[in-house]
C-alpha cells in the first residue's frame, strides 16, 4: 500500500513539473516587441513594432519622453519611432512598454556617429549680424522654439513618409558647419537640389503651423504632423499654403528658391521628432513597410 501512495506521489510531483516546466516555456501573454535597427546613432531614428495579443493600446516612453504608436489594423500591430539628437550622448537609455498590467523594460543603446564636415567661405561683411538683424534672427529662433515644443496628440501622418522632391543631396544631414574657420550649428536638415519654382510636396499628413519669412531659411513653412513629429521646408520661392491648413501627403507646400541666406536654389528639409533633430531621410527609408 506504501508502495503504491509512493508511486502515485512520484507521478503527481513528474506531471506537476512537467506542467510547471511547460508553462515556463510559453511566451508571456499580451505583446512583443521589436526595433529596427537595434540600435541608434546620434540624429538617426528607429522603428519600433509592437505586435499585440490583445485590444489594449501601449503606453511606450524613451529617453524621458512619451513616443507616440499608430495602429496597423492590416498587421495586427502597433508602430512608432525613436530618435536620438544629434548631440545625445552615447550610452544605453530605456525603453518602457506598458499593456495592460504588463511592462517590458529593454535598454537601447546610442552610439556616436560622424556626420562629416561642409566648410563655407562668405565674405566678412556676412559673419557678423548688425545688433538689428541678430536682434530679429533671435525673436525668429525664439518663436521656431515655441512651435516644434507642442505638438497635437493625436497622429495626423499615415504609412510611408514620402520625398518632398526628388532631387538629389546638396548636402546631408547632421554634418558639422564650418564658415571662414569657425564651427557653427550642424547641419539640422538635408539640402535637396531644386531648380528655382521646383514643386514641393509634403511629406506627409498634417497642420501647417507656421508660414513665415525668416532671415537664414527665407520663405519657410512648418507642418505639425502630431504625435511630435515637424517637418520644415526653408528657401522657398513661393508659399502654396496657409496657417492652420490641413495638408494631405503629396500636396504642394510650395516653389523651391533660394531666399534667406542660400548660395543658391535648393529646398532645406528638416525632420523634428520630440524636439529631437533626427535625419528626415532615414524616416522616410524606414517608414516605407507601413503602407500608403
Amino acid at each position: 500500500m506504501a508502495s503504491k501512495r509512493k508511486q502515485c506521489c512520484m507521478m503527481i510531483a513528474v506531471v506537476l513539473i512537467l506542467f510547471l516546466a511547460n508553462a515556463y516555456a510559453q511566451p508571456l501573454p499580451g505583446f512583443n516587441i521589436a526595433l529596427h535597427p537595434p540600435e541608434i546613432g546620434q540624429g538617426e531614428l528607429a522603428l519600433l513594432t509592437i505586435q499585440k495579443e490583445e485590444n489594449l493600446t501601449p503606453e511606450v516612453t524613451w529617453g524621458g519622453k512619451q513616443i507616440t504608436v499608430v495602429f496597423d489594423p492590416s498587421k495586427d500591430t502597433w508602430t512608432g519611432f525613436l530618435g536620438a539628437d544629434l548631440t545625445t550622448a552615447p550610452g544605453r537609455y530605456t525603453l518602457t512598454t506598458k499593456c495592460g498590467g504588463e511592462v517590458l523594460e529593454r535598454q537601447i543603446r546610442v552610439v556616436a556617429k560622424d556626420h562629416g564636415i561642409r566648410r563655407f567661405t562668405v565674405p566678412k561683411e556676412m559673419e557678423a549680424l548688425d545688433p538689428h538683424i541678430l536682434e530679429r534672427v533671435r525673436e525668429e529662433s525664439k518663436r521656431m522654439r515655441e512651435i516644434l515644443s507642442v505638438s497635437d496628440a493625436q497622429p495626423l501622418w499615415q504609412g510611408s513618409w514620402v520625398r518632398p522632391l526628388p532631387g538629389g543631396i546638396v548636402s546631408p544631414f547632421g554634418c558639422r558647419t564650418i564658415i571662414n574657420d569657425l564651427e557653427r550649428s550642424p547641419h539640422s536638415g538635408v539640402d535637396l537640389k531644386a531648380a528655382e519654382g521646383t514643386p514641393i510636396k509634403a511629406a506627409n499628413r498634417g497642420r501647417v503651423v507656421l508660414v513665415a519669412d525668416h532671415f537664414f531659411g527665407g520663405l519657410s513653412a512648418v507642418m505639425d504632423h502630431g504625435g511630435g513629429i515637424h517637418s520644415m521646408y526653408f528657401h522657398l520661392s513661393k508659399i502654396r499654403v496657409k496657417t492652420g491648413q490641413i495638408v494631405e501627403k503629396g500636396d504642394l507646400i510650395g516653389l523651391s528658391g533660394s531666399s534667406g541666406r542660400a548660395t543658391g536654389p535648393h529646398l532645406h528639409f528638416g525632420i523634428k521628432l520630440n524636439n529631437q533633430r533626427v535625419n528626415p531621410l532615414s524616416l522616410i527609408e524606414l517608414s516605407q513597410g507601413l503602407g500608403r
